[in-house]
């Protein structure tokens, strides 16, 4: 086969070779992508639900720190308020737990521990110092509730995202029977803690708070983040 046979382009009222065909199609879709097949400039994530956003913020490599350094900013805090924001509601704090604890407390639902379901927000005192209701000092998510009560959640601790643990109806338990973990310690034993001092997530647990769409301070669904 000759070179010029091989290069030769079908004259007038042929029909150009399959192969040839795809290759002026996807040169042609290639020309039309470079002079603006791009995604829409500002295009954003959307979000249906506080949880699929703070799943997508666990995988950042840098923890959100909101605050104006009037109050003492929180990694948990910090990871709980973007989650919200990414899920479409607006609102602003000073970067502390209790004030997130203190929005959603006056804006939104609080609910018992029995009733936490995905979602939904935990608070904690890992001090003991706070007297209710302005107990927070530190917050979560609710990632899944077991048949036994025991809830899995996601938090943001000492600059890393950790998946733990809290069962609010065995909250002095550190494991079951079977040896699975039913409370997460939140606090690091010191050889200076006075006694009773409470190192379990079931111990800190102070809080439920439901985040509602239709309750003050929030904005609709946005859709899903596609």
């Amino acid at each position: 086969m000759s070179y010029d046979h091989r290069m030769a382009l079908p004259l007038p009222g042929e029909r150009p070779p399959r192969l040839l065909g795809a290759l002026l199609a996807a040169a042609a879709v290639l020309g039309l992508c470079a002079l603006g097949c791009a995604a829409p400039a500002g295009s954003t994530r959307r979000y249906v639900s506080v949880f699929q956003a703070a799943r997508f913020e666990a995988h950042r490599s840098q923890l959100p720190r909101p605050g104006d350094g009037k109050a003492p900013l929180s990694d948990g805090a910090a990871f709980v308020e973007k989650a919200l924001h990414d899920a479409g509601f607006r609102f602003g704090t000073d970067g502390s737990a209790r004030a997130l604890w203190g929005y959603l407390r006056t804006s939104h639902r609080v609910v018992s521990p029995a009733l936490a379901r995905p979602g939904d927000i935990l608070f904690f005192d890992t001090r003991g110092l706070a007297p209710a209701p302005d107990c927070a000092d530190h917050a979560g998510i609710v990632e899944s509730v077991g048949p036994d009560g025991r809830i899995t959640f996601v938090e943001a601790r000492g600059g890393r995202v950790r998946r733990s643990f809290v069962d609010p109806a065995h909250p002095t338990s550190r494991r079951d029977g079977r040896g699975e973990i039913l409370n997460s310690f939140l606090r690091a034993k010191s050889v200076d803690d006075p006694p009773g001092l409470p190192y379990f997530a079931g111990q800190m647990l102070c809080g439920v708070a439901r985040a509602d769409r239709g309750s003050a301070g929030s904005i609709g669904s946005r859709g899903s983040d596609g």
